[in-house]
């Protein structure tokens, strides 16, 4: 393989448990590949942000509802996930993931287009997860991604820009619609979550995407969806897409960023470690033998980003001593 993106957001540990988190990990192969890559800084602090980037889009909503079946090629889209809000003494928990059957989700879906009809507003709910809402015009709003705000104080995360206001007065109105409706009280009176909101985040138009993988894998559902729509395979694991005759190729792994997200120190170390074993190991012997000729590592997180680009000679440097993951710490 030409070329192999490797894409870890929140590989590196929180500065102030680092020394804690790390300790007893044993990651050698993936130390080499820190040290021995040359290192620059990226300005894209989010998986969302690079995938668009990288293959064109302008934002997020409009691939993922086109994934998901719908007509895209017209209007501004919103993605407008279910969450539930949990008052936490001071705090409003954005909790994401409530998990609807398909009959609530269409029930509650048509529910709102009922009651916005004629303001512009088209809802749609082809997934129980993703939900979306389709404009006329574009809205001077800026907002914040479901996966920075979730486990989160949504207080702190809410519109923004010249349409800040009407849009949260629009988004105080629908969490009263759906606290309101039957299938949610009835949710709750079973002791399940109720969706508390909708969270709109990822707004924008439809573009084309380009091509510029070959074949994609990982655990990213998201990173899945933006090659699906541009043609690229999709790899079941790392062996088959090295052996597969490839030219570039993409890997995202996204459980670090996720248990780091939930607090969950103990999962993050698990992931850590499981990269070293399934993803660090055979890729450094792939640069070794020239199965893989270059090797881009990305380290996504919020304020900054650093890039490790590896070629074959540079995993010879022997005199880059390896370094411990915490020396990376942010």
């Amino acid at each position: 393989m030409k070329h192999f993106s490797l894409i870890i957001p929140n590989l590196f540990p929180p500065q102030e448990f680092a020394a804690e988190v790390c300790a007893g990990l044993h990651l050698p192969a993936l130390q080499k590949m820190l040290a021995r890559g040359s290192v620059s800084d990226s300005t894209i602090g989010s998986l969302e942000d690079w995938l668009c980037a990288a293959f064109g889009a302008q934002s997020v909503a409009p691939v993922r509802a086109a994934a998901d079946g719908l007509g895209t090629d017209k209007g501004y889209w919103l993605c407008a996930d279910p969450v539930n809000l949990e008052l936490q003494r001071a705090q409003m928990l954005l909790l994401p993931d409530v998990m609807l059957s398909h009959d609530e989700t269409a029930a509650i879906c048509a529910a709102l287009n009922e009651h916005f009809a004629g303001t512009g507003l088209y809802f749609a709910a082809p997934h129980p997860r993703r939900w979306y809402v389709q404009l006329e015009e574009d809205p001077r709003m800026t907002t914040s991604l479901l996966s920075q705000v979730a486990w989160r104080d949504a207080k702190f995360h809410q519109p923004q820009g010249a349409d800040a206001l009407r849009w949260q007065r629009l988004v105080t109105e629908i969490q009263m619609l759906l606290h309101a409706h039957p299938l949610n009280q009835a949710r709750a009176a079973r002791g399940e979550l109720m969706i508390g909101s909708l969270w709109l985040w990822g707004g924008g138009r439809s573009v084309p995407l380009r091509k510029v993988f070959d074949v994609v894998g990982g655990d990213s559902g998201l990173a899945r969806i933006f090659a699906r729509q541009t043609g690229a395979v999709q790899a079941e694991s790392l062996p088959a897409m090295l052996d597969g005759g490839y030219g570039s190729g993409l890997w995202v792994i996204d459980s670090p960023g996720d248990a780091l997200q939930r607090g969950d120190l103990y999962r993050w170390r698990e992931a850590v470690q499981r990269i070293e074993l399934e993803y660090a190991q055979p890729l450094l012997k792939a640069l070794q033998t020239g199965g893989v000729q270059r090797l881009t590592l990305e380290v996504l997180r919020e304020g900054g980003s650093r890039r490790f680009e590896l070629t074959r000679a540079a995993v010879w440097k022997l005199w880059r001593p390896a370094r411990p993951l915490t020396r990376y710490a942010v």
